[in-house]
């Protein structure tokens, strides 16, 4: 059958039911059916049907929102409902973006509704922004309140301790002003310091040029009596102790987390078992006078804050140090000899007394040296009195330069000198009136165009006090008498020498 128009013309039944099937797919809204004759001069209209059909199926499908519906026709209908199809589901991806705060999303491919789509969009954008920026506005103000707030809390709390700093420092101050005696001074400085800056144990170390002396020490008994020994006797050479050379070159404090982490810490010198240290120095008019000394046992416990307050005491202790030392220079002046500077037989024998007794409270050693010049009255007789007079000076200055900044240095009576020495025992008593005795021999006094040398003779008297029942002044007067005794038997075997004797009421070894 070629003829279409004849076939649908020899046949209008079918023609009117492909008709009528037409108009079914367009018009009705029940779902429809293809109804086929098989006849192959009928298929390309029954195929056009079911192209229809399935487009058809894809509009109800679109029109419910059924993007997903798949169809294989071909033609131009098919393809713009394919293409509208995609649109569709591109646009509802973009929808999906921006419900997701992706407002860079524009539709270029529907027309108006692309203008609509993109202006709703332009409008979530700004509306966004504008609830981000009141977002952003109350969230800093919210921190910049919580900050206040914090900051208001710190300002109270940094208040509040440095009320209770200052009041702790003008207690301590006032502690240390109510006396001008140097020991008490010392003493008071080491108890005070526990109320700034915590501790297990300290040590206050006095500077004697470029020497650090320990003359305080608190709490070093928990570690045992060995080291306790130790730390008191210790001294330090200060440009080699670099922490010591550190504080003394800066005049700041200085911090030691952790002395197993310092390479410089020396554990053998006194062998305490601490960790974490600290020390300040005390200075006047940029002269260190002395350094504060804090450990603790736990490592990192120090922190700038411990160095803040130890600094600000360090300035109280300075200054009642100061005027004790100006008060002890001004003693100092009333109690020496006017020929040789040393001190004279009144003040001997008051601080020899006070030192008896501090020697029996710490159970430390005590030894007292006579000494007197040979010969001294034929210097007199053969250069005169104003030699005899320069003799004495430079023996003096000898002694002085020999021995300690805490020992007791006193002319007794003419060419007799005597030598009050803290924490030294018999032996070491020797040792320094040997080296003393040398030096004094090696000595040149130039007297006009030559010069001369004299000799002396030493006795000796010391060791740990055993009884601490005598009365001071009578031990001293033993001691001396016992120390007469000594230098005695050195005139009698010869001069030039040194002889010594043992307190029935002193131990013959230190403690």
């Amino acid at each position: 059958m070629k003829d279409s128009p004849l076939t649908l013309k020899q046949h209008p039944e079918r023609a009117f039911l492909l008709l009528e099937q037409f108009r079914a797919l367009i018009i009705d809204s029940q779902e429809k059916t293809i109804e086929t004759s098989g006849e192959t001069d009928w298929l390309p209209y029954e195929q056009a049907l079911q192209t229809l059909l399935e487009i058809r199926r894809l509009a109800f499908a679109m029109a419910k929102g059924e993007l997903s519906y798949e169809i294989k026709e071909k033609g131009a209908l098919a393809g713009a409902l394919k293409s509208l199809q995609a649109n569709l589901r591109h646009l509802t991806w973009q929808t999906q973006q921006v419900s997701q705060g992706d407002f860079t999303q524009r539709v270029e491919f529907m027309g108006e509704f692309s203008a609509a789509f993109n202006e709703m969009v332009a409008q979530l954008d700004a509306m966004a922004q504008e609830l981000q920026i009141q977002q952003d506005e109350l969230i800093r103000r919210n921190d910049s309140l919580i900050l206040e707030v914090a900051e208001r809390e710190r300002a109270e709390a940094a208040e509040r301790e440095q009320r209770k700093l200052a009041e702790t420092l003008q207690s301590a101050a006032m502690a240390l002003n109510a006396t001008l005696n140097y020991e008490e001074v010392l003493d008071i400085m080491l108890e005070r310091i526990g109320d700034v800056v915590s501790y297990d144990s300290a040590v206050i170390m006095e500077v004697e040029g470029m020497r650090a002396y320990v003359r305080r020490t608190k709490n070093y008994h928990r570690y045992g009596a060995e080291i306790e020994r130790r730390v008191r006797e210790a001294c330090f050479d200060i440009p080699n102790t670099p922490n010591l050379f550190m504080m003394f070159t800066t005049l700041k404090p200085y911090i030691i987390p952790d002395v197993e982490q310092y390479p410089a810490w020396d554990r053998r010198k006194t062998g305490n078992p601490i960790r974490s240290w600290l020390g300040a120095p005390i200075y006047a008019h940029g002269q260190v006078l002395a350094f504060f000394s804090l450990d603790k046992l736990e490592p990192n416990y120090y922190q700038d804050e411990h160095a803040h307050k130890l600094e600000m005491f360090a300035n109280h202790a300075a200054l009642a140090m100061l005027n004790a030392r100006l008060f002890q220079e001004i003693q100092r002046l009333a109690v020496t000899d006017t020929l040789t500077g040393l001190y004279n037989r009144r003040y001997f024998f008051e601080r020899a007394c006070q030192e008896f007794v501090r020697s029996c409270r710490y159970r430390r050693p005590l030894t007292i040296i006579m000494l007197d010049l040979d010969h001294f009255k034929l210097v007199n007789d053969t250069y005169g009195h104003p030699v005899g007079d320069l003799v004495l000076q430079s023996t003096s200055r000898v002694i002085l330069q020999t021995v300690r900044k805490s020992d007791l240095v006193a002319r007794f009576g003419g060419e007799e000198i005597v030598l009050l020495l803290p924490e030294t025992n018999l032996q070491q008593g020797e040792a320094l009136a040997e080296r003393l005795r040398h030096k004094i021999a090696t000595t040149n006094i130039p007297i006009n165009e030559h010069s001369i040398t004299v000799t002396a003779s030493f006795g000796i008297c010391g060791g740990n006090p055993a009884d601490c029942q005598m009365e001071p002044q009578r031990a001293i007067e033993t001691l001396i008498e016992l120390a007469d005794q000594a230098l005695y038997q050195a005139k009698q075997t010869g001069r030039n020498r040194v002889c010594s004797t043992q307190p029935n009421f002193f131990k013959t070894t230190a403690a």
